[in-house]
């Protein structure tokens, strides 16, 4: 049960006495009670009453707000899947109040899909508290949940309410996280960074805003932004599904979503635990990115859906990796997000034709090595509020690099020995010194000492080496087949 509902519910406000806030919120976004005590509707103290740090069990239909019929199909479709099955089992894996549970199951014995399971003598089930009633599947009860599973077959916990789900992105927003310096620098401890970085990436991080990361490949524009993600040291909770028009759509990923110990003081059985605690998500969308992603993912042999990239990514981080080289063009995905990086809200499409709004909260970052203005318009790129160029290292940078590379692969650094190779591959040939060279490089050198089966070391002859299988020397030559001689190696 959300907010609003929950303040009609106990009559502490009529909906014309709400009707301000709920514009405001409407205009502006962000939580409802924030609004209610900006607007002086309330106190906080009084606001306290009806907003707790999780999400509440709910004890009633009325507060799950799910329609009775969509539990007791899914109800079925558990069972079907156990031999037998307690009250409290079913409970378990529903993820619901146990006296939901006992209203369903006795809604179910009327209809003479849910019978009392005799009792197995012979084959005692470990674990099962003394005295408690078993009940099993009847005959009808089982067609029913294969009519159910054939016709959705979701078999998960009971999905969350969309006006619920609005409750709680609201109420965690990405954008009113603290942020540190001494945090971003910890989050970026791995990689060498100059101290400017941290002036323009800090603000930005702060700002929960989008961020454009800009400028030539290969110097960790792409490791930049997955380590904003460890910036966030809270937690939010994570749905495992909502239900949607009558349908339901997976959002929890164990591939993304990384759940932590809830430690509320208070009972966690207090706790609805269709919600799970996770780290802040961070979602990686590159090249492969295609404009059905940033819809919800129909399975027509599961018959549900799968959230899109921008719902799992709500109050975390969207990295779009190598944005401009995506199988949608930049111009569909940049006016797909106009409307929602000004409003935060998206609205989202099914199959049947329907379409919700979804909270748009996540800290999106666009990583490309193109020209900005060659992807998007001055209008867009007024939308993104940051913009930072990442831009080639500097001897000092490369050095440090290299040193920490060598460490990592346990390799004895000599800084005499990569002075010499930037002498004689960068400066001689005008190269430019790039982030990932170091690491690349020493990958090669070790490639080269385990084909050969000898010790791996770093001299100036293996790294030498492996500079001119890596480096690509220009020779004129657009097609070899037409070239009349072969191509020389690089000198």
């Amino acid at each position: 049960m959300n907010l609003t509902t929950r303040l009609l519910k106990a009559k502490v406000f009529s909906p014309t006495q709400l009707a301000p806030a709920l514009h405001r919120q409407k205009k502006l976004r962000g939580f409802l009670g924030n609004h209610l005590l900006d607007l002086g509707l309330m106190n906080p103290e009084e606001l306290a009453l009806f907003v707790t740090p999780y999400p509440p069990l709910p004890e009633t239909f009325e507060e799950i707000g799910l329609p009775e019929n969509l539990l007791a199909d899914l109800f079925l479709k558990h069972a079907f899947f156990r031999y037998n099955f307690s009250t409290r089992e079913m409970a378990e894996a529903l993820k619901i109040h146990q006296e939901i549970v006992e209203y369903l199951i006795e809604y179910l014995k009327q209809q003479k899909f849910v019978d009392i399971s005799p009792r197995d003598l012979l084959r005692p089930s470990p674990g099962h508290l003394a005295g408690e009633i078993r009940y099993i599947l009847s005959d009808s009860g089982k067609r029913a949940a294969e009519q159910q599973l054939e016709f959705n077959g979701y078999v998960g916990p009971a999905p969350v309410a969309l006006e619920d789900y609005w409750d709680w992105v609201e109420l965690q927003t990405v954008r009113t996280v603290k942020v540190k310096g001494a945090r971003l620098r910890e989050a970026f401890k791995d990689y060498v960074v100059p101290e400017t970085l941290f002036n323009e990436m800090g603000p930005a991080v702060a700002s929960g805003r989008s961020i454009f990361l800009f400028g030539p490949s290969g110097n960790g524009k792409t490791a930049l932004a997955g380590c904003v993600g460890d910036v966030f040291d809270d937690s939010v909770f994570i749905p495992y599904a909502l239900y949607v028009h009558g349908q339901i759509i997976r959002v929890y990923d164990e591939s993304i979503h990384r759940p932590v110990s809830f430690t509320q003081e208070t009972s966690a059985q207090r706790l609805d635990t269709r919600w799970i605690l996770c780290q802040r998500p961070t979602v990686i969308a590159g090249g492969e990115m295609t404009e059905a992603a940033l819809e919800p993912k129909y399975n027509p042999v599961s018959k549900y859906y799968e959230a899109p990239h921008q719902i799992m990514a709500n109050n975390g981080v969207f990295i779009i990796d190598d944005f401009g080289r995506q199988k949608i063009s930049p111009k569909e995905l940049l006016n797909r997000w106009m409307y929602p990086l000004e409003t935060r809200q998206d609205f989202c499409n099914l199959h049947t034709g329907q379409q919700f709004a979804v909270p748009f909260d996540q800290l999106i970052i666009f990583c490309t090595n193109l020209e900005p203005s060659t992807l998007a318009d001055e209008a867009f790129l007024r939308r993104i509020r940051h913009k930072v160029f990442i831009g080639y290292v500097s001897t000092e940078q490369y050095m440090e690099i290299f040193r920490r590379a060598c460490q990592h692969y346990r390799l004895k650094f000599d800084e005499q020995i990569v002075q010499n190779i930037i002498e004689e591959y960068y400066v001689r040939h005008d190269r430019p010194l790039r982030a990932c060279h170091p690491r690349d490089l020493l990958e090669k050198l070790l490639d080269r000492a385990n084909f050969l089966e000898t010790p791996p070391q770093l001299t100036y002859e293996d790294l030498g080496l492996a500079c001119q299988t890596y480096f690509i020397k220009s020779l004129g030559i657009v097609d070899f087949d037409q070239a009349r001689e072969e191509p020389k190696p690089i000198v």
